[in-house]
């Protein structure tokens, strides 16, 4: 029994660390993007901000917004390996 619910609890550290493992990964990869995409990153899915008021704090218009975050999404997808959605594996 104690074998068991040994086994468990070293389950359930090792999903931990994993998780924290890839979200620190992505916290890695945040900090590692140009000037401008990190502010909007940061601005946007840390503190929250809609893109009209990172557009405002930024002094760049909503749609220059737009583009730092779809560059930092795709540098941020392929800085960690990961395939962004409609993105298919080019063949060699």
């Amino acid at each position: 029994m104690e074998t068991a619910a040994f086994a468990a609890v070293m389950d359930a550290t090792r999903s931990r660390l994993q998780i924290l493992e890839s979200r620190l990964g992505l916290y890695t990869a945040i900090t590692r993007l140009p000037e401008r995409q990190y502010d909007v990153i940061v601005l946007r899915f840390v503190l929250g901000y809609p893109a009209e008021r990172v557009a405002e704090i930024m002094g760049i218009s909503p749609a220059t917004v737009r583009s730092h975050t779809c560059g930092a999404r795709r540098r941020l997808a392929h800085d960690l390996g990961l395939k962004r959605a409609g993105e298919t594996e080019e063949a060699p």
